[in-house]
């Protein structure tokens, strides 16, 4: 079939959401007998996470463009390949090279999970976007930045609903053993956050806004270091505010979703998010939650009918909403009720996963 002709383009060093769904669109499909193939750079968490079938890139080096243009070519042509999969926005220039100077009809899927902030419409991109042959996105407001912001047809630009799954039930960890491990006790209500460990996620307001609350709370973030400095911030606040033994940093883990029940409540706070992962996430855990009303984030959170919204960064506005989910033990379980049954029926994996399938083989 079609599909089998797919490489999937993610040259990212990073480990995130954008990489973690890389991953589960690659082990997706081989699972159910499809061979598609993986494009990623030398020991990164991509290419540890993912074995056979793989072209491994260079991270650095002056020429590793180049480089990795021939590795690539190679790769395709030796592989009978037609069709790039691309889900990084620093991976199109390669994918249009490999597209224009390789053998063959090969076509260009971008999957845009990344805000569109700024236009960008001159001579390059206009080059770049007009060898796409299909541009995905994953909210209507990204969709809506698309059509102002690129030089590309709107015809080729197509919404694509994320798919969400719970994770397979293999957790050797169990919320006793985790709450141990870390020292976060578990008699004291505990939020958490799932994210990188940067100003721009927000943290710091969750930590302002539970000091300015008169119940009792823990916040637990979990994520890579983004930013060192930040970090000592967020601990030297903690301080001031004598929350030193009530603030927990856990490194990023694997599966993130196996560890949100492990909290009573969610806090997404983040300034500015495309789509909201973690916010469905959760719903799908069944655990409340509570998100910024930016970006795509109201998308997934209807205020008062699945779980709170907040005025972005309005630390009075966020510290309300808190005492509203720790007050109401009632409030919550209809607020994860409802939240359940929503995400589950929105963010449908298997109907993600079909859609996709039939673009490959129309495409």
């Amino acid at each position: 079939m079609k599909i089998n002709k797919v490489l999937a383009l993610c040259l990212s060093p990073d480990r995130g959401g954008l990489e973690l769904y890389f991953i589960k669109l690659v082990q997706h499909y081989r699972d159910i007998g499809y061979k598609i193939h993986v494009a990623c750079s030398k020991r990164s968490y991509i290419a540890k996470s993912i074995i056979n079938h793989k072209a491994e890139c260079v991270q650095k080096g002056f020429l590793k463009n180049i480089i990795n243009f021939f590795i690539l070519r190679k790769y395709i042509i030796n592989e009978k390949l037609n069709i790039l999969h691309v889900s990084w926005s620093k991976d199109i220039l390669i994918a249009v090279m490999l597209k224009l100077l390789t053998p063959g009809n090969i076509k260009i899927i971008f999957y845009r999970q990344m805000k569109i902030p700024h236009s960008k419409k001159d001579f390059y991109h206009k080059f770049l976007y007009s060898n796409i042959d299909l541009f995905l996105v994953i909210t209507d407001k990204l969709k809506e930045e698309a059509y102002r912001n690129l030089p590309i047809d709107k015809d080729k630009i197509k919404k694509l609903t994320y798919g969400i799954s719970k994770p397979k039930s293999n957790m050797k960890l169990n919320k006793s053993d985790f709450m141990k491990q870390n020292n976060i006790d578990p008699k004291i209500f505990s939020i958490g956050i799932f994210s990188r460990v940067e100003e721009q996620k927000g943290q710091h307001l969750v930590l302002d806004a539970i000091n300015m609350s008169t119940h009792q709370m823990q916040l637990c973030i979990i994520g890579h270091v983004m930013s060192k400095k930040y970090k000592e911030d967020l601990i030297m606040n903690a301080k001031i505010y004598h929350l030193t033994n009530y603030l927990k940093f856990i490194n990023f883990v694997d599966s993130p979703m196996s560890y949100m029940p492990f909290f009573d409540l969610m806090i997404m706070p983040t300034y500015e998010e495309t789509f909201g992962l973690v916010a469905a996430e959760a719903m799908i855990m069944c655990v409340p939650v509570i998100g910024s009303n930016a970006g795509g984030v109201p998308e997934i959170i209807s205020n008062g009918t699945n779980g709170l919204l907040f005025e972005t960064k309005n630390v009075s506005d966020l510290s309300k909403k808190i005492d509203i989910m720790y007050e109401n033990k009632t409030l919550r379980d209809q607020f994860v009720s409802s939240a359940y049954e929503y995400a589950h029926k929105r963010y449908d994996y298997n109907k993600h996963f079909d859609s996709l399938e039939e673009i490959f083989k129309n495409l």
